[in-house]
């Protein structure tokens, strides 16, 4: 998909804070450091490293990854009051570390994985989604050394967040990645929208579903999202994914990187909502969700109005 290059001096404008949290409702905040006493356990393998600038607090741990046994790590964390969360994480990123390294979120409904390159986006806080928790002292956030990718796994820090309320709906970047008047630009062709976010960018559930892999020459990477509304939200160009098909998940959370991957001439996020075989203008949508507002059904948004009258030559990505 085509990148409008008026939109350049915005990304470039926002890339300083692309990575910021999700933005939840202001609450109770804990967080946890692995050197933080009786709130973090792992296990003989798991090294201690004060090697990267980019960690968090005087040191990290680090393990070779395992295909045999998950030996997580785990911090531990009091949660007061069973609700949504936004669980975020903190890691020295390095070419040598592991590019798909597993997290595990301790819900009300199981454990959730989320998959994690740590070879990018270090030194801040990266949100793995917002999780429904339960109440009391446990272990909320762990790090699994089972994957097959090379380089050694880290463990360093963990914060959660409590929002005011169930979590509904997210928007599919965070807020702080892009200005409201990103969310209202008119798609090239059909009814959907380009938002312009530099690779590495998390890409949020915008509601809660089940996921479906995409993997084509004119999506790229990218995921069809079936909501419990039975509308399909349509996200392309990941550089990677962070769950896997078939994968249920909740609004907020984490389901890939965005990045360039595709039909593609720069990295954005191309988002649509369909119903059936009709695609729908997402702009209205994505507005009321920035905005706090319960956004329109989908079967209720337009399918014009949102796109240019001269159409290009570039395809359209199949409705999958």
């Amino acid at each position: 998909m085509r990148i409008i290059t008026r939109w350049l001096s915005t990304v470039v404008a926002a890339s300083l804070v692309l990575l910021g949290p999700a933005d939840p409702a202001a609450a109770a905040t804990t967080t946890v450091d692995n050197a933080a006493a009786g709130r973090f356990t792992a296990g003989p393998d798991w090294g201690t490293s004060a090697w990267s600038a980019q960690r968090h607090g005087a040191d990290y741990r680090f393990a070779a990854p395992n295909t045999v046994t998950s030996d997580a790590a785990w911090f531990k964390a009091s949660i007061a009051e069973a609700g949504a969360h936004l669980v975020e994480v903190w890691y020295p990123a390095d070419a040598g570390y592991n590019s798909a390294t597993p997290f595990m979120v301790a819900t009300t409904g199981g454990t959730r994985s989320v998959v994690v390159d740590q070879r990018a986006n270090g030194g801040r806080w990266v949100s793995l989604g917002t999780f429904t928790l339960a109440a009391g002292d446990y272990n909320v956030v762990g790090v699994s050394r089972w994957t097959s990718q090379p380089g050694y796994v880290v463990a360093d820090a963990v914060r959660i967040t409590s929002s005011t309320g169930a979590v509904a709906f997210s928007l599919p970047v965070p807020r702080s990645a892009l200005p409201r008047s990103e969310y209202d630009d008119p798609h090239h062709d059909y009814p959907a929208i380009d938002l312009p976010v530099w690779t590495g960018t998390p890409a949020y559930a915008v509601r809660a579903g089940t996921v479906t892999v995409i993997d084509d020459s004119s999506c790229g990477r990218g995921i069809n999202l079936t909501g419990t509304d039975g509308a399909v939200y349509t996200y392309c160009h990941f550089s990677s994914w962070s769950v896997s098909n078939g994968a249920a998940v909740a609004p907020g959370q984490q389901i890939g990187l965005t990045g360039n991957t595709g039909n593609s001439t720069g990295p954005h996020l191309h988002f649509g909502i369909r119903t059936g075989s009709t695609r729908r203008c997402p702009q209205n949508f994505l507005l009321a969700v920035y905005d706090g507002a319960t956004p329109p059904a989908a079967s209720s948004l337009p399918t014009t109005g949102c796109f240019y009258a001269t159409r290009s030559t570039e395809p359209v990505i199949p409705l999958g």
